[in-house]
Parts: structure tokens; C-alpha cells; sequence
């Protein structure tokens, strides 16, 4: 009997680990996050290839506050008015010799793209999460 219940234990607290991990879209009201880690060299070249992430996600009209992510740092950051729709963000890492650029963009069919680009930064090698926020104001 008690061998049951642990197996019964476990069972669930499985199940609910993968729910937890498989989540769920993001509703209008919160903050929504495109990013990924990625081990940097410390010595970027223009040979190393782009680190990037990409999704695809419905967006409420509204105005969102948009926001660069590499480690520890939030900039640089923008308020951006977006139409409903279904927009592919996506989040790079662009190596080139001696710095780095971080690139972000949303793009809807039939919109302008719109991007935020942190121009040049050097880094030393580690490991670092990068990409982009945004946080609806409503």
C-alpha cells in the first residue's frame, strides 16, 4: 500500500512538473519574454555564427514597453504602439570582429519591422541569457 502511494506521488508530482514546464501562451496583460542563454568566448569575430531565438505570438493592440535582456542589464528600452496581430520576435546575438551586437525585432505581416539594436559591446567569456521583454501597459 505504501508502495502505491509513492508510486501515485511521484505520478503527480511528475504531471505537474510538465505542466508547469510546458506553460501557456501569455495573455494581454503580461509581461512576455523572448530569451535564451548562450556561452559567449569573450573574443567575438566576425567568422562566430549569430546566436538567435525566435517565437511567434499574438499581441493585443496597446502600447508595450520593450526591453533588451543580456544578463543582468535592461537597456536599451522603448515604448512601441502595436496593432493586434500574430508577430514573429526575434532576439540576436551578432558577432563581429572585436564586439558584439545585440539585435532585437518584431515583424507582423503587412507592418513595418520594428527593432531595438544594442550596437557594440565587448564581453568576457561566459555564459549569458539575452533577448527581449515586453511589458503591456494595460
Amino acid at each position: 500500500m505504501a508502495g502505491t502511494i509513492s508510486k501515485f506521488a511521484a505520478a503527480a508530482a511528475a504531471a505537474t512538473a510538465l505542466v508547469t514546464l510546458t506553460g501557456s501562451p501569455a495573455s494581454a496583460a503580461d509581461t512576455a519574454y523572448n530569451t535564451r542563454s548562450v556561452w559567449l568566448n569573450g573574443e567575438p569575430s566576425g567568422a562566430n555564427v549569430n546566436a538567435c531565438t525566435t517565437r511567434s505570438m499574438d499581441l493585443a493592440s496597446g502600447t508595450y514597453t520593450w526591453t533588451q535582456i543580456f544578463g543582468s542589464n535592461r537597456t536599451p528600452t522603448r515604448d512601441i504602439y502595436l496593432a493586434t496581430g500574430t508577430y514573429t520576435w526575434r532576439d540576436c546575438i551578432v558577432p563581429h570582429n572585436g564586439y558584439y551586437e545585440q539585435t532585437s525585432s518584431l515583424s507582423k505581416p503587412g507592418s513595418a519591422t520594428a527593432y531595438l539594436i544594442e550596437p557594440s559591446f565587448g564581453q568576457p567569456s561566459g555564459t549569458y541569457t539575452f533577448g527581449s521583454l515586453l511589458d503591456p501597459h494595460f
